[in-house]
């Protein structure tokens, strides 16, 4: 037997459809341009490069006690970027439960609607 749905039930659920899986293609898309952004800066930044040497002096070890203080602040950085990724992997799959559970619902209330219809 098919099941028989108005075009306004069929366009309630094709919408909500689309609203998920279009949250979804949002949050994802945001997700891989920050990957891409900070992994393409990795690999610029580990193919340019100049080596000098120079007998050290007191600007000398200023100079490398800044870079290494440069170095744990990007450490510190990154870890944050890990950490923002994590909220927004958290985030991508609350919203797609919260999306299918919807769907489910929506699924109860056409399947309710339609037995009521036939008189079953």
């Amino acid at each position: 037997m098919m099941w028989r749905y108005s075009r306004r039930d069929t366009k309630v659920l094709l919408l909500a459809t689309l609203l998920v899986f279009s949250g979804y293609a949002l949050l994802l898309g945001q997700s891989w341009r920050t990957h891409l952004r900070t992994h393409s800066y990795q690999v610029t930044a580990n193919t340019v490069g100049v080596v000098a040497g120079v007998p050290e002096n007191e600007i000398n070890t200023y100079v490398a006690a800044l870079d290494e203080r440069a170095r744990v602040l990007d450490a510190r950085e990154e870890n944050i970027v890990r950490t923002s990724n994590n909220n927004n992997s958290l985030l991508l799959v609350t919203l797609g439960g919260l999306g299918l559970f919807g769907l489910i619902l929506l699924n109860f209330y056409l399947d309710h609607k339609r037995r009521m219809s036939l008189g079953v």
